[in-house]
């Protein structure tokens, strides 16, 4: 339709233009729907992962439940290696001890024997 030596006239730039227009506008549609289909998709993800936490809330409370009563002023979980519950006690009094601290206001996150062949 447009060669490099040929004149067009007005109404055929004019046909151009809205022919670009139209294939500008339908690019931009399809841009639009792709981002709608994104945004339904992580939408629906969050709603099943807030339909799974609010499930596993409901057991949650049946397994502690189960589980051992935790002491008041307890801080978390505490990881024992190669140490025996009766020596880390008496290190976790010691540290409070030496801090001028309450014990329950520390928290351990491990402890772990290092032995004389570790150390040198």
């Amino acid at each position: 339709m447009l060669a490099a030596a040929e004149n067009i006239t007005i109404g055929e730039s004019a046909l151009l233009s809205v022919i670009s227009m139209g294939i500008i506008m339908a690019v931009l549609a399809i841009i639009m729907g792709l981002i709608y289909i994104v945004s339904a998709v992580i939408r629906e993800a969050k709603k099943r992962k807030s339909r799974s936490s609010a499930a596993h809330d409901e057991v949650a409370p049946n397994a502690a439940v189960n589980a051992e009563p935790k002491a008041p002023g307890t801080c978390g979980e505490l990881k024992l290696v190669k140490c025996s519950e009766r020596d880390a006690a008496m290190i976790m009094a010691i540290v409070a001890d030496n801090m001028q601290e309450d014990l329950n206001t520390l928290r351990f996150s491990s402890i772990k024997l290092i032995e004389d062949s570790e150390t040198k």
